[in-house]
């Protein structure tokens, strides 16, 4: 994926290619009309997530000319992002069809399953889905989707197909970036389950479906702009490990923004463009959805955190204080703890 598109904005990219030990040949400057990144510092809770899905960057003060560099360019693509959105897989019609019925008020189960029964990928992943512990009721394997649904249940028939293709996004090209579709995917995951959690105790316990959805793709910018660069960094030296400070502050800068702009280009709902918008600023309309995915994300990255030792007991308790806002999400945020906790000792 992106192949095509990087290879257009780093024609001849060989030449720049730098030693094991870093040292710079001949890196051109970059052409930048505007930046949202320039001298932004990232906020130590966020740096410490950055760390925990790429590891710690080899250079924290100095500049790194190389990684700048190919952060300026990928840059520029994140700045007319038509061709990149041109690039990203086509959304099945299960998931067409699973977007214009959370828009209604009933959801029409009978509908979904007929659609997906016309996919066999997406029928599928959703048969290996209830096979899975998360839903297993029993020893029998689950063949059929009428089965997979029964044991499911239309919530989970649901996440099923969102996260069928919402998977693709993740990267697996080798063992790091493998590593890092595993934390990301994991991250999503749970930010869509506690979503759906935080949303079912609210007064808007109906959306819960929409909830999971949102809580599942409020990281898709983060994932894609770490293929982009995964592909930029491949295409321009392979040898060099896209973890440094000048990428940590593109992903900080633009994972949201992208997000959003990938749900206007599949028209999803305004509810879901609302609640994508206010991830990026308080400034934004404040809906149940919207808060309830920015704790729930946030309660999932100090998930992260705490369970690598990154931050201890005393610090995951003081960001909660700080950064959760609701009874429901603090109350949440007690039993993480305690999970993680009992595993570690």
């Amino acid at each position: 994926m992106f192949k095509r598109i990087i290879g257009k904005f780093f024609p001849g990219a060989q030449q720049y290619k730098v030693s094991s030990a870093r040292t710079q040949k001949a890196v051109p400057a970059a052409n930048m009309n505007s930046s949202a990144r320039d001298d932004l510092p990232i906020a130590p809770h966020d740096a410490d997530f950055l760390n925990y899905l790429f590891g710690d960057s080899e250079l924290k003060t100095h500049t790194d000319p190389f990684s700048d560099f190919v952060s300026e360019r990928v840059e520029q693509l994140l700045l007319t992002p038509k061709a990149l959105l041109q690039e990203l897989p086509v959304m099945p019609d299960s998931v067409t069809t699973l977007v214009a019925e959370l828009q209604g008020d009933d959801f029409n189960v009978d509908a979904l399953l007929e659609v997906i029964e016309r996919e066999p990928s997406m029928a599928a992943e959703v048969i290996k889905l209830a096979n899975s512990a998360r839903y297993r009721r029993s020893e029998r394997q689950v063949t059929d989707l009428k089965t997979a649904f029964m044991n499911m249940g239309a919530q989970g028939l649901i996440e099923g197909v969102i996260d069928a293709y919402v998977k693709k996004f993740t990267p697996k090209n080798n063992i790091y970036w493998r590593q890092f579709g595993d934390k990301i995917w994991q991250h999503s995951i749970d930010t869509g389950l506690y979503a759906k959690a935080l949303i079912k105790s609210s007064h808007a316990a109906a959306d819960q479906a929409t909830a999971y959805f949102v809580g599942l793709i409020r990281n898709l910018g983060k994932m894609i702009i770490f293929q982009v660069m995964v592909e930029a960094f491949h295409h321009v030296d392979p040898n060099v490990p896209p973890n440094s400070m000048a990428f940590k502050k593109l992903i900080n800068s633009y994972e949201i923004r992208l997000t959003y702009m990938i749900a206007k280009y599949w028209q999803l709902p305004d509810t879901v463009l609302k609640a994508i918008a206010y991830q990026a600023s308080s400034r934004y309309e404040c809906t149940p959805l919207a808060l309830a995915v920015l704790e729930a994300n946030y309660l999932s990255e100090l998930k992260c955190l705490l369970s690598s030792e990154i931050i201890d007991a005393d610090e995951f308790e003081r960001r909660c204080e700080n950064n959760l806002t609701t009874n429901s999400a603090l109350t949440m945020a007690d039993y993480i703890k305690a999970e993680i906790l009992l595993e570690l000792s």
